[in-house]
């Protein structure tokens, strides 16, 4: 079984570094502070320095009750895009797999919470469930949506 981290795509990190509210009608938090930010688009640890982005964004699955907050790199950063490969701001913190059934519920008894080095067999361990049809991975103290999981 092989799987990939999903980043947000450009086409949304170009939106939403456009907008002025986010999915949910508020306000986008701009940042220049000197510490680092976890980016949903190139998925590393961005500099708060040349600014970054707090919103809530409307994932793509489920599309539902479930829409998260994200940060997000101010300017154009490299979609992150590498297979069978768990990203830094996921390894490097405690994380929350959020597992799924194909029409968006979520399955309470898949999820996992991980930290350490456990990430990539929790993946596995939950992608042997037959029902489960994809994971979203959060932080697991504030909840924001880290990435998006697919079996590949």
């Amino acid at each position: 079984m092989t799987f990939r981290c999903i980043a947000i795509s450009t086409d949304e990190a170009l939106r939403l570094r456009h907008a002025v509210t986010d999915d949910f009608g508020h306000t986008v938090q701009r940042f220049e502070l000197d510490r680092t930010y976890p980016c949903r688009h190139c998925l590393r640890k961005a500099s708060g320095k040349s600014g970054m982005l707090l919103l809530s964004y409307q994932t793509p699955r489920p599309k539902s009750v479930y829409g998260q907050s994200i940060f997000l790199c101010a300017a154009d950063c490299a979609r992150f895009n590498e297979p069978e490969t768990i990203p830094d701001i996921v390894r490097n913190r405690l994380v929350s797999f959020r597992a799924f059934r194909a029409n968006g519920m979520m399955i309470y008894d898949a999820n996992e919470i991980v930290e350490g080095d456990g990430q990539d067999l929790a993946v596995r361990r939950i992608f042997s469930r037959d029902d489960v049809a994809y994971i979203n991975a959060h932080t697991a103290k504030a909840g924001c949506l880290l990435c998006h999981i697919d079996r590949t």
